[in-house]
């Protein structure tokens, strides 16, 4: 899964894995972050399933919109990637990580994931819910 979510992220971001110069001591490239993100979070399948529709859905409502909306977290594949996963796991579960255990998974301060979280949900319109069918159809997909 970490591979597809790799191409997803890479597909709606092409410069996300260029953006930042590969000898930066902190920042790992990009499958190797999905993959420590996703192990560190202890991310349930159906919590990334979620989490990469959302990203879908980000795209086309970036796409659809009159005037998209590019704030520096939604120029980011790896900061929506983040966002994505943390509403998604609000979402389907009850017992949840904090924001600030998220910045401590990620190894970024509080406010930066608040401000990703708001933002990708500005992004998507608050439209988390997903319709049963759709999903099971996206599960199919993956």
């Amino acid at each position: 899964m970490p591979d597809i979510a790799a191409t997803i992220i890479e597909s709606i971001w092409p410069k996300t894995h260029s953006a930042h110069p590969p000898t930066s001591p902190k920042l790992l490239p990009l499958r190797p972050f999905i993959e420590s993100l996703l192990r560190r979070s202890r991310t349930s399948f159906s919590t990334l399933q979620l989490s990469l529709f959302y990203l879908l859905r980000l795209c086309t409502t970036q796409k659809s919109s009159p005037a998209p909306t590019s704030t520096p977290s939604t120029l980011c594949g790896r900061r929506m990637f983040l966002a994505s996963l943390v509403v998604a796991s609000k979402y389907l579960q009850d017992r949840n990580f904090s924001n600030k255990a998220w910045a401590k998974i990620c190894q970024l301060e509080v406010a930066e994931v608040n401000a990703a979280e708001r933002e990708f949900l500005g992004a998507v319109g608050y439209r988390v819910h997903v319709e049963y069918k759709t999903f099971v159809a996206w599960s199919a997909m993956l």
